[in-house]
């Protein structure tokens, strides 16, 4: 058992002192030097042989359990398992491969309450277990979301530049003409480029445009 200290406050119940504890279970390649870990309130502690993770949870009183990336979903499933015999309310997060939406959903489903890329760096990690703790809220990776929305309205198209200017005035509810003013061009040539629009976005008008592109992160 190796406990290194980081930074991560917190007024949770994680501990009387406001401290975040975490076990890893597993390895995160951000803690194979102890010297890459910052001085801080908190702890990160390695449970190296999972027959030990019980005495450990007793003994930390941690409030989270870290899976690390080499866990598949059967040793994540024993691994919270025994750790919430000896402590009911321990939390769950999950170190995940880039762009595995559906186990990251999967997991996030299953009351896992942050899900993060296994090459995220120490710094991050821990943010984003503070901030869960913190705030009562469920933290996913980025780039999980990213897929996860590519998957409900599909990848974002490549815009041009006035594409893009066109798009962003269409989005403050200008008409053509408007646009055409604003951008010093002609009516027809804005035109142009709302059927690009259009059919870039798969839209049947300028609402649907703004929408899809408003959900793509576009506008």
């Amino acid at each position: 058992m190796h406990t290194f200290p980081t930074e991560c406050t917190s007024t949770h119940e994680d501990s009387d002192t406001g401290e975040c504890r975490v076990i890893l279970v597993g390895t995160w390649p951000a803690l194979r030097g102890e010297g890459a870990v910052p001085d801080g309130a908190a702890q990160i502690t390695r449970c190296a042989e999972r027959d030990e993770l019980g005495s450990i949870v007793y003994a930390t009183g941690a409030g989270w359990i870290l899976a690390g990336q080499d866990l598949d979903d059967g040793d994540v499933q024993r691994t919270i398992a025994k750790a919430r015999a000896v402590r009911e309310g321990i939390r769950l997060a999950i170190l995940g491969q880039s762009r595995d939406w559906r186990r990251c959903e999967r997991w996030m489903r299953r009351g896992c309450r942050v899900y993060l890329e296994d090459t995220i760096n120490l710094r991050r990690g821990v943010a984003a277990i503070r901030a869960s703790q913190t705030l009562e809220v469920n933290v996913m990776d980025r780039i999980f979301f990213e897929v996860l929305r590519e998957r409900a309205t599909g990848p974002a198209p490549h815009l041009t530049r006035r594409e893009r200017d066109v798009l962003e005035l269409l989005r403050r509810g200008m008409r053509n003409r408007e646009i055409a003013g604003a951008l010093f061009v002609t009516e027809n040539t804005v035109e142009y480029h709302m059927r690009h629009l259009l059919s870039k976005f798969s839209a049947r008008n300028r609402l649907e445009v703004v929408e899809r592109a408003t959900a793509l992160g576009l506008a």
